[in-house]
Order: C-alpha cells, then sequence, then structure tokens
C-alpha cells in the first residue's frame, strides 16, 4: 500500500492503544465511589432502629457500652436515627399486668402464702395460713426510665413481683380472716394502696388497679367457715320462711276481710233492691187500681149501671178470666 509505505507498524496502533488506557485509569475510580456509596447506604440503613407504641426507648451504644440517661432524652414509639452500632433499650410504655396465681401457666408467679391477723373469736390464734390469687397492673413514666435502668437494669420486673408480694404479705397481716369473705371490697381497695406505695418508693413505678381474684384458707378452716355461714344461710332462710308465712297469714286476714265487706255490700245492695222493687210494684198496683176504679166509673156512669150491676159485671168479667174446666158458678138472670 502506497499511502503506508515507510510507516512503522506500531505507530498506526498508537491512538487506539491510549484510549484503552485512558479507560484502564479511570474505572477504578468509578468503583470506589460505587463501594463507597453501597458502604455509606449500609451505615445509614443500620443506623436506625425502631419503637413500638407500647414501648419506651433509651439508646445504648454498642461500641462503648454507655447509656444515654437523661430524663429528657426517653424516645417513645417511632423510627429514629440513632447512629451505627446504637440500639434502643426497652421499657413497657402500656400498662403492664403481673399475676400471682395458678390459673394458667400464664401466670408470673404461684399465689402469695400470707398469714392473716388474728381472729376476734380466738386472739391467741395468731390469725390463719392464707394464699391469695392477686393480679395488678402497673405503669412507668417516662421520665422514670433512667432511674429504672439505673437500679435495676432490664430485670425491673422480676424486683416488682418481690416488691408487691411483700407489701401483699405484710398488709394481709391487717385483716381478721372474716374481713376476706366480709369485706373483700375493702380489702383489695387496700392491698393496691400498699402495692402502689411500694412499687412507687422502691420501683419508680404507679400501679393502677388490683384485682383479689382467690382466697384459699387451709381446708379445715375453711369446712368451720362452710358450716358457719351454712348455719347463718339457715337463720336467714327461716326467717324468710317466717315473714312468707306471716304475709300469707295478713292475706288470709285482708281476703276474709274482703269476702266480709263483699257479701255485707251485696245484702245492702240486695235489700235495697227489693225495697225499689217492691215499692215500684205497690205504685204499679196503686195506678193499675186507681186507672180502673176510674175506667169503670166512667163506664157505669155511660152506661147507667148502678153498683149492683157494676158488681156483676166484674164477677163476670173475672170468672170469664178462669179455666172452664175448673169452674162451677151459678148466676142469676139480669132482669131486662
Amino acid at each position: 500500500d502506497a499511502s503506508g509505505a515507510g510507516k512503522p507498524v506500531g505507530r498506526v496502533a498508537m491512538p487506539d492503544d491510549c484510549d484503552d488506557c485512558e479507560c484502564l485509569t479511570k474505572r477504578p475510580g468509578w468503583g470506589c465511589l460505587l463501594i463507597t456509596s453501597v458502604i455509606s447506604v449500609l451505615l445509614f440503613a443500620f443506623s436506625w432502629d425502631v419503637l413500638e407504641p407500647t414501648e419506651w426507648g433509651i439508646v445504648q451504644n454498642g461500641l462503648t457500652g454507655y447509656v444515654e440517661l437523661d430524663p429528657d432524652r426517653v424516645y417513645e414509639g417511632g423510627r429514629y436515627f440513632i447512629w451505627l452500632r446504637h440500639s434502643f433499650i426497652k421499657f413497657p410504655r402500656n400498662l403492664v399486668n403481673l399475676e400471682f396465681s395458678d390459673f394458667d401457666d400464664e401466670a408470673d408467679e404461684r399465689p402469695i402464702a400470707a398469714r392473716t391477723g388474728p381472729d376476734p373469736d380466738d386472739k391467741e390464734s395468731g390469725g390463719q395460713p392464707i394464699r391469695l390469687s392477686v393480679a395488678f397492673q402497673y405503669a412507668i413514666d417516662r421520665r422514670d426510665v433512667p432511674r429504672i435502668y439505673q437500679t435495676f437494669g432490664t430485670m425491673h420486673r422480676a424486683s416488682y413481683l418481690r416488691f408487691a408480694k411483700q407489701a401483699i404479705t405484710n398488709e394481709a397481716q391487717q385483716f381478721t380472716p372474716r374481713a376476706f369473705w366480709l369485706q373483700r371490697a375493702q380489702v383489695e381497695r387496700l392491698l393496691l394502696a400498699s402495692v402502689n406505695e411500694t412499687l412507687f418508693k422502691q420501683g419508680y413505678a404507679s400501679v393502677l388497679d388490683l384485682q383479689l381474684m382467690r382466697v384459699d384458707f387451709n381446708s379445715n378452716y375453711e369446712d368451720t367457715i362452710t358450716n358457719i355461714q351454712l348455719q347463718e344461710q339457715l337463720k336467714v332462710t327461716k326467717s324468710y320462711q317466717l315473714n312468707v308465712t306471716r304475709v300469707l297469714k295478713e292475706v288470709d286476714i285482708l281476703a276474709s276481710e274482703t269476702q266480709a265487706t263483699i257479701a255485707r255490700i251485696n245484702a245492702q245492695a240486695q235489700r235495697e233492691a227489693n225495697v225499689i222493687v217492691n215499692s215500684a210494684a205497690a205504685e204499679a198496683i196503686k195506678l193499675e187500681q186507681s186507672t180502673k176504679a176510674l175506667w169503670y166509673t166512667k163506664l157505669k156512669e155511660s152506661l147507667g149501671w148502678s153498683n149492683e150491676d157494676l158488681l156483676k159485671y166484674v164477677k163476670i168479667k173475672s170468672l170469664g178470666a178462669q179455666k172452664e174446666d175448673h169452674m162451677v158458678v151459678g148466676v142469676e138472670a139480669i132482669a131486662g
């Protein structure tokens, strides 16, 4: 080729080789940028933590172990940017139920073994052994979260159970055995006050409600209580039966008095009715007789009869009203 004559072969390929070298020098920079971006995104994503709406949270540095204990830096439910290797130590924000019972496997501990105060009828007995099934609900205030963590770490629940158990055991000794079934509502209120005071002072939490779910005495004492209650119930039943009998007798008396009143009213009404009927009948007869007398008089005058003629007419008329088969009479002929 004439155009290519005298040119070294290496110089012909030189421009393409230089472009490849430029690309090779630029690609490592873009790769580093991409890797840095991916790492930044991952670091940013891992710098977030989440709290549920029912949780309080304080931030702990995962590298140094430092925990932020400023009461104004307690977080509520939400998603927060707290930097890499930081996380939330979580505490309950809602009401938390703690239960002493043997109703199911979800109870926190078994019923509380305690002792009542002395029985008024047996002051030397020293009280009766008792087992109390109790549940209570506590809440933690936002500004108390750091103090709770400083005092108990994350084991405050076990401490609250211990505090409540001791408070209930102490308070139970202030009541007689009978108070647990005769004044149960009052016992429940005083137990609530005692547990709330203890947890507020020692655990920085507030107890909002408490339920005395069950009270168990020793079997022999429960049998005694049952017999006493049966006798008292029998006494009440007898008094109710007596009242029922008294009411029934009063009803019988009222019924008899009512029947007597009804009979008296009926008799008086019958008497008044008879008087009215007889008076009406007498007036009717009187009116009838007066009317007959009037018309007989007019008949006598119009026919010119004498009294004897009128009497004979009346006699004949009355005989005409009688039945023929039962009547036998003799009548003189009327003179023409």
